[in-house]
């Protein structure tokens, strides 16, 4: 059932994206960023697993994923700068959300090792993310500039976050706790797969956006450009 509903979850929050990017694109990109940005730093596979056979899978996929790729689009449709701002948008809210979750912690359950090992996995994942979008971000705008194709630059992108944020986080785990998790390997390759899926979700979506249902103010930009070249 869990992970039924976590497909569904998938097709909606990537389908819904797509949609409202037709009139609203920019605050569209904006809101699903910073939500999604904080709570795949809170439902993580660590607090919310969804197991499935050998594989563990988690919402923090989709999540992680959905973020990267509104990261990427503004890189593509609107430049370093808009997408260098929402970033920064983004990693506050990251930042903000650690701190909340830290002193919840500490009034709910007190300041013991317990509570300083579960901030510290918020920390790393907050890390690795942080770290992740700076990356993508600079690989994205290199690409872009030599031209390379928008269906390349966004897979590429997303696997190179994806990894540096897997080992910022998976590392840092097992350096805190100084052992591997007993269910790392489960993780892993949950999250190989269901980030795979969610990549290729990622390219179908911009490809309807670019060729079906493109955003408004894309339109606008593309008639603006006619103009020029007319003259």
């Amino acid at each position: 059932m869990g992970f039924a509903l976590l497909v569904i979850f998938m097709f909606v929050a990537f389908g819904l994206t797509t949609l409202f990017r037709r009139w609203i694109d920019i605050p569209a990109l904006i809101a699903v960023a910073i939500g999604c940005a904080v709570n795949a730093n809170i439902f993580n596979p660590i607090k919310y697993p969804i197991v499935v056979g050998p594989f563990i899978f988690s919402i923090e996929i989709i999540l992680y994923t959905l973020f990267m790729y509104t990261i990427v689009i503004r890189v593509l449709d609107y430049g370093y700068k808009a997408a260098k701002t929402m970033t920064f948008t983004s990693v506050a809210a990251i930042i903000i959300s650690a701190i909340i979750e830290f002193v919840a912690l500490v009034s709910f359950q007190g300041f013991d090792v317990e509570t300083l090992k579960l901030f510290s996995f918020y920390f790393l994942s907050s890390i690795g993310t942080i770290a992740g979008v700076w990356v993508m971000v600079w690989i994205a705008s290199n690409c872009r500039k030599k031209n390379l194709n928008s269906y390349i630059i966004i897979p590429l992108a997303i696997i190179s976050s994806g990894l540096i944020h897997s080992i910022i986080y998976y590392g840092g785990m097992a350096l805190i706790n100084w052992k591997i998790d007993e269910n790392a390997l489960a993780m892993i390759l949950g999250a190989v797969i269901g980030k795979a899926v969610c990549i290729g979700l990622s390219v179908f979506c911009y490809f309807v956006n670019q060729k079906w249902w493109m955003p408004l103010t894309l339109s606008s930009k593309e008639k603006e450009y006619e103009k020029v070249i007319k003259r």
